[in-house]
């Protein structure tokens, strides 16, 4: 049976805003169309998607979907829904694989399958994790990077991806503004994160006081899935609202824009939203 003309709707679909005021009109109906997302998974058990900037066609017996938040699943090739927003970000923007991958690139994780994913293809690849309190990967092979203090020299990158990093920095506007210094003139930022995308300001979970590093906690302890650390998780500060574009333009950026991917055809659904929310800062 042929998807309906509502499910068609959700077939590929690129929508970009720069402020909380241009998408505000549209979130009822982008959340009313939260409703679809599991026929749009079912599409996707008959048909298989279209693999971004590779072209590739997955098959369905190679994809694992596990609702109910799709954006954190729809699993192929190693790459989740959220990761596959930021390939199609990448190939609006360079247009090619081969394009893609002559580009310096920083990826801030480097044991998902997102990170074996883009070693595969991209050449000049830079990778780390966050390594403090990690024990079970000091042994040096892969290397530590703060991203509120990176080691790199400035403009040393052409593309700095950032993937659910953002809610657990303590200092994010420092951590935008590293992010600007490594990138070279007319570099991008990619990033998903947990997004509160219906108002403006970030809801703050927890703080740095003073200057012991002591957290003090607002409200109970948060607490996200880390392959680090899977035994803690990692510790949310803050869940960015629309005000992550303002704090990224006061880090220096010239160009800041929020895109909303949604595509069945290509793997993209969402939580709570059909799509998926991804930043896009210029340097």
């Amino acid at each position: 049976m042929a998807p309906s003309e509502a499910l068609m709707a959700l077939h590929d679909r690129h929508e970009r805003f720069s402020s909380l005021a241009e998408f505000l009109p549209l979130l009822p109906q982008r959340l009313q169309e939260g409703r679809l997302l599991v026929g749009a998974a079912d599409v996707i058990r008959s048909l298989g998607i279209i693999e971004p900037l590779t072209g590739r066609h997955i098959p369905p017996k190679e994809i694992r979907i596990s609702p109910p938040n799709f954006r954190e699943s729809i699993l192929a090739e190693g790459c989740l829904s959220r990761n596959r927003a930021s390939l199609k970000i990448m190939e609006s923007l360079f247009g090619s694989l081969e394009a893609v991958s002559n580009q310096r690139i920083y990826l801030a994780e480097a044991i998902t399958g997102f990170a074996i994913w883009m070693r595969r293809y991209m050449p000049q690849l830079t990778q780390s994790e966050y390594l403090t309190g990690a024990d079970a990967f000091q042994d040096g092979e892969i290397p530590h990077q703060d991203l509120s203090a990176l080691s790199y020299a400035d403009h040393s990158f052409d593309l700095v991806l950032c993937n659910e990093l953002f809610e657990h920095i303590s200092n994010l506007p420092l951590a935008l503004g590293e992010v600007k210094r490594v990138l070279r003139p007319a570099g991008r930022l990619i990033a998903t994160f947990p997004m509160a995308f219906g108002q403006e300001a970030s809801i703050q979970k927890a703080r740095i006081v003073g200057n012991s590093g002591e957290v003090e906690f607002i409200g109970e302890p948060d607490f996200h899935g880390d392959p680090i650390r899977p035994e803690h998780g990692s510790l949310v500060f803050q869940i960015p609202g629309w005000d992550i574009l303002a704090m990224a333009h006061s880090a220096g950026f010239s160009h800041v824009v929020m895109h909303l991917i949604t595509s069945w055809k290509q793997g993209v659904l969402g939580g709570d939203l059909a799509g998926v929310l991804v930043l896009e800062a210029q340097s």
